[in-house]
């Protein structure tokens, strides 16, 4: 249960914070912001207290820096990861997003909660090798490399000797012939002068690096550059054209799974194995559809990424490797799936993904924001921060799903963007819930009604109470 997992001591080691029983959220979202400062201040008094980005930072950070920029930062509650509660920062401005993260973990937590599992975090460095051209050439040239493969880990090691000391460094060196042999041996048979550029097939050489705890890109384009020219002195009439990490980690996935009695899914006056149905059509509908698979995929990456953003990670690169991989059956399909299972009477939703992530190095230990979510999901390791954000873009899959199928997704939505029209419209604070109120009541949400009601509301107010 979630009491006996925060009992547990060992979540507690080297004074590592983590979310106490859920009790003590609940009612979180009807809580002033004051309350719900002050609620987590009391809950977890170790958080580190400094959170703002300072403009000297930034300026080291970034070239040609004017400032910085804020985003809402919000809790995703509720989650229960491997037995494990936590507390997931997420920063984003589009509203729903949150509130819809937290709803779901809350049903999945009740009914046992996610189970996740990891892979080696395995990175894979790319050299591109070219003037290869015949197919003769690259098949000779692959089986050079595959012969001398032990020599060229122990040297790629010699470049990361503090990650092999971790447990990390090169673990394996995979020559690839990407493109066609037969259309390049048809082409050379034409007799026709072939250029690099035209080449119908090229050598790729995947260089595989356990990097431990870290995203890894620094060290990965380090061990890449470094063992190019050694690539050359097996295969010396080619050339390296290119040397860099691919954001595409297949060999760094992470898997979320959820179990849902279908007596659980009741929902909006639709009956479980109703929902459950409708839910399958729906993944039906983007395994088929392109189109249709882009938006369902954004809604995943919407949970990821507000979390990427949050904790500091390479959200470009989560994002690269998330629709590379949709993508790589040959047609851009759904990132989650979804069955029914035991006769109809289990919903299982699942999210397989690569996901690239550190805890270690980059932007961590410059941005203070960064340490804070850090300390608010209890410091976790790179792999089960990986869990914590496939879990939360599994959760705002199936949300997105449920509402999509049975109210809409505009009612709940819009709702929540009325109060951003209203503070648009010029409302001041204390006057926001009523024009967000009015404004959900006569089903008119624009900046127009907002003014409309704002003025009308302040008609009568005495004039040293009127908004300046």
């Amino acid at each position: 249960s979630t009491q006996s997992t925060w009992d547990n001591p060992r979540w507690h080691k080297n004074n590592k914070m983590h979310e106490p029983p859920s009790s003590v959220w609940s009612g979180y979202h009807l809580k002033s912001l004051s309350q719900r400062q002050q609620l987590l201040k009391n809950t977890l008094p170790h958080l580190p207290q400094e959170r703002e980005l300072s403009c000297e930072v930034a300026d080291i950070m970034v070239e040609n820096c004017i400032g910085t920029m804020s985003l809402p930062l919000g809790l995703g509650l509720n989650l229960l990861v491997n037995d494990r509660p936590v507390i997931v920062p997420m920063a984003v401005e589009e509203p729903s997003i949150i509130a819809a993260v937290s709803g779901v973990s809350k049903l999945v937590s009740q009914c046992g909660g996610f189970s996740c599992t990891s892979s080696a975090n395995i990175m894979i460095g790319q050299v591109h090798l070219v003037d290869l051209l015949s197919a003769e050439e690259l098949l000779a040239a692959q089986a050079a490399i595959v012969a001398h493969k032990s020599e060229l880990v122990a040297l790629g090691n010699t470049r990361c000797t503090s990650m092999v000391q971790r447990g990390g460094g090169v673990v394996d060196v995979v020559p690839r012939i990407v493109g066609s042999l037969e259309a390049m041996s048809l082409r050379v048979q034409s007799g026709k002068r072939i250029r690099a550029s035209e080449a119908e097939a090229l050598l790729v050489v995947h260089i595989h690096i356990n990097v431990c705890e870290a995203m890894g890109a620094n060290i990965v384009n380090t061990v890449c550059e470094f063992l190019a020219p050694e690539l050359l002195r097996y295969v010396p009439q080619a050339r390296a054209a290119l040397r860099i990490l691919t954001n595409l980690c297949s060999e760094r996935t992470t898997t979320a799974t959820f179990r849902l009695p279908v007596s659980r899914l009741g929902y909006k006056g639709v009956s479980g194995l109703e929902l459950a149905e409708r839910i399958l059509e729906a993944q039906l509908c983007a395994r088929l559809d392109p189109h249709r698979a882009a938006t369902h995929n954004k809604g995943v990456m919407n949970g990821i990424d507000a979390v990427a953003v949050a904790a500091g990670q390479d959200w470009r690169a989560i994002e690269a490797a998330a629709h590379a991989w949709a993508a790589h059956s040959g047609q851009y399909k759904p990132l989650t799936s979804y069955s029914l299972e035991q006769d109809d009477t289990v919903l299982v939703g699942e999210l397989h993904m690569p996901i690239a992530v550190g805890v270690v190095g980059g932007a961590l230990q410059t941005h203070p924001m960064y340490r804070y979510s850090m300390s608010l999901m209890g410091q976790p390791d790179a792999q089960f921060l990986a869990q914590i954000m496939v879990c939360v873009g599994l959760a705002q899959n199936f949300a997105a799903l449920r509402a999509l199928v049975t109210e809409g997704i505009q009612r709940g939505h819009m709702s929540l963007h009325a109060r951003n029209v209203a503070v648009a419209a010029g409302s001041p604070v204390d006057l926001v819930p009523e024009v967000t109120k009015q404004l959900i009541s006569k089903n008119s949400i624009d900046t127009r009604s907002a003014r409309t009601i704002l003025n009308h509301l302040t008609d009568n107010l005495p004039d040293a109470c009127k908004p300046q």
